[in-house]
């Protein structure tokens, strides 16, 4: 009898041991199961001598401005929008402000306004007889003499005339036409190393983004404009002949 208890006891033991292996054994059911594992692949991996000196040339640069009393950050015009969304989310208010770079294609050559259009066909008359070709009256009265590529060209041609006509060109302007942007540029007032930090990182996100340190004096909306060459005022934009590169 006590042997046939004694191997009732191991049957039952060895049933026991059975379970708990193949319970072991079975995948858990809250697994979640990898879906097409071969079509995994790692995006990009960043070297670690290379992240180094990255982190390395952003510290120098956190160093450099830290303290600076403004920074400029400048971007593409094409990046212009995508930058002020930026620039929003860091809520600098009043500390921040934006301005459009431009350079301008092309600049225009004309005379002063004229007091009514009998003047100015007078003084239009008296510089063809003084050899001045391709010039046409605009609505304001004045004269246009040419547009050009490039001031430094305008001025050459404006000297030229003046050797022709030089008392009916008195007053005579160089105005700029055709803005283009350039770019568009961040000022930030009095930024602390914690917003330059930040700035150093948006970097990354502006190809061609400029940082740098600037006079706090320089913040008011400027375009690259050239003075005119008198005092008058600019000519309205017509259409006329490009007289040179």
């Amino acid at each position: 009898m006590l042997r046939f208890l004694f191997f009732l006891l191991a049957i039952v033991c060895a049933a026991f041991a059975v379970a708990i292996y193949l319970a072991d054994s079975r995948p858990p059911t809250d697994v979640v199961r990898e879906i097409n594992p071969g079509a995994l692949k790692i995006v990009s991996v960043t070297e670690s001598g290379k992240a180094q000196q990255e982190a390395l040339t952003k510290k120098r640069i956190v160093d450099s401005l830290n303290g600076s009393a403004c920074v400029d950050f400048s971007v593409k015009p094409a990046d212009a929008g995508r930058a002020q969304t930026a620039f929003a989310e860091l809520q600098l208010g009043a500390r921040l402000n934006t301005r459009n770079i431009e350079d301008f294609t092309r600049f225009g050559v004309a005379t002063a306004a004229q007091n009514d259009k009998r003047v100015a066909d007078t003084l239009l008359a008296n510089l063809k007889k003084a050899g001045v070709k391709d010039i046409t009256i605009l609505p304001d009265n004045s004269i246009s003499l040419g547009v050009f590529s490039s001031e430094e060209a305008a001025r050459r041609y404006l000297s030229g005339l003046e050797s022709k006509a030089g008392t009916l060109l008195k007053g005579a302007v160089i105005s700029p036409r055709n803005p283009v942007s350039r770019e568009m540029v961040f000022t930030i007032k009095e930024p602390d190393i914690n917003l330059i930090a930040r700035l150093t990182v948006m970097q990354r996100d502006f190809d061609s983004s400029v940082l740098k340190a600037v006079s706090c004096e320089v913040q008011a909306p400027a375009a690259a404009t050239p003075a005119p060459a008198t005092a008058p005022a600019a000519t309205p934009v017509v259409a006329t002949p490009t007289k040179g590169k």
